[in-house]
């Protein structure tokens, strides 16, 4: 169990420091200070208020401002070591602070990067991984994790645009089906009584429909209560899980209109992540694996895997993702010319701005529809219950006289 202490120390230059550490025990706190050239004077354990806080899950940003500023601390040339410490006290006290500074020990034990980034147990997307890792093989860490970075606040964007454009959806379709309910449950079995006693046959059938229905539904209220919380527990365990949020998106991503979209927008997220690895002289099959594994869609992840089959086969990788139909004409002549003048990062990158410019388009476009035609079913729906109720009376008064 890891502790938090407080140290007092001399640095190398003779300098008197101090601050906080986290360690499993005093003898791990003093191996860490001298792993950072310090000689401690002073250690004691340190009271943490955030002990008994619940142990909070870590965001999408959080992980994105990790990488942001350890690539920040490493551009300024503070050691690597050094710098996931730093991160790790400035989150003292968190489940962050302590995953790096599980992170820091690793480091200071001499492992690679990408091994005690690991030890962080910190769900990164796997493309992180690899430029982390690559990064450290060329010398170029700080760049590497800052187009990780920028690749993550990008998939992040995306994603906050997407929830933001469905809250004024979902509020009129809640509203409109709450109205609906309403009606079947207080207005409609309160005409049930006037057609007691007359003939079926003067009441028109929509008439009759509507009201048989809004008596099951007062009837059995209880049941339809129980069926939607059943329904919408097991749509939020679907979805609470990545592997269920991807079950989802691929079954949406066979849709007329939202499939077109959806399926553009996978395809601009797949060129980028492609782009950025290979900006970063991951080697291509390298880089086709490791975005197919980030791919969403078991279809479009299936076709990639296809390229890398044939680019291996000594295949150029225009003409295999022109065969298999990973991206559209515009592509294809965009990766030719990136292959022909060596310049192969830039195109695809572009190639993903591209396709995530036009599936951002496509998304405000089926938003904007979404909007007038959830409008018009629901008034449509509630317009057919009036039109029913009034159908009803008006044939009662026209059998009385």
């Amino acid at each position: 169990m890891n502790t938090q202490f407080r140290y007092e120390a001399v640095n190398a230059q003779g300098a008197a420091v101090q601050g906080n550490i986290t360690a499993t025990d005093e003898q791990d706190a003093l191996s860490q200070l001298r792993a950072q050239s310090l000689t401690p004077i002073e250690l004691t354990a340190a009271a943490n208020p955030n002990k008994n806080r619940r142990r909070q899950r870590i965001t999408q940003s959080e992980k994105i401002m990790v990488i942001r500023e350890l690539a920040t601390l490493l551009r300024a040339g503070i050691p690597l070591a050094d710098a996931v410490l730093s991160l790790s006290q400035a989150r003292d006290g968190t489940t962050m602070g302590d995953s790096l500074a599980r992170t820091a020990r690793a480091l200071n034990a001499g492992q690679p990067f990408l091994a005690a980034l690991g030890e962080a147990n910190i769900e990164f997307p796997t493309y992180v991984n690899q430029l982390a890792a690559t990064g450290e093989m060329t010398g170029k860490l700080a760049s590497a994790l800052a187009d990780a970075a920028k690749q993550m606040e990008y998939d992040d964007k995306v994603n906050q645009e997407l929830r933001n454009s469905l809250i004024y959806p979902v509020i009129l379709v809640f509203a409109g089906v709450s109205a609906v309910l309403l009606i079947f449950f207080f207005v409609v079995p309160r005409f049930a009584n006037l057609i007691k006693g007359s003939r079926a046959a003067d009441i028109p059938e929509i008439s009759l429909w509507v009201i048989n229905a809004g008596l099951f539904f007062r009837a059995n209220w209880i049941w339809f209560l129980a069926l939607t919380i059943i329904a919408g527990l097991a749509f939020y365990v679907s979805v609470k899980e990545e592997a269920g949020r991807t079950r989802w998106l691929a079954r949406l991503s066979k849709l007329p209109l939202i499939g077109i979209w959806l399926t553009e927008a996978e395809t601009g997220r797949w060129a980028t992540t492609l782009g950025t690895l290979l900006g970063n002289r991951v080697p291509i099959l390298s880089a086709l694996e490791l975005s197919a594994e980030g791919l969403r869609f078991p279809d479009m992840k299936r076709n990639v895997q296809f390229v890398v089959r044939d680019v291996r086969g000594g295949a150029t990788l225009a003409d295999t993702v022109a065969k298999y139909g990973v991206v559209n004409a515009t592509g294809v002549n965009l990766i030719r010319v990136g292959e022909k003048s060596g310049e192969l990062p830039q195109m695809v990158a572009t190639l993903g701005e591209l396709h995530s410019e036009s599936g951002r388009n496509r998304m405000k476009r089926f938003l904007l529809m979404l909007e007038p035609i959830a409008i018009l079913t629901i008034g449509a729906v509630i317009g057919v219950m009036m039109v029913a109720i009034m159908l009803a009376i008006t044939s009662l008064n026209s059998t009385k006289f």
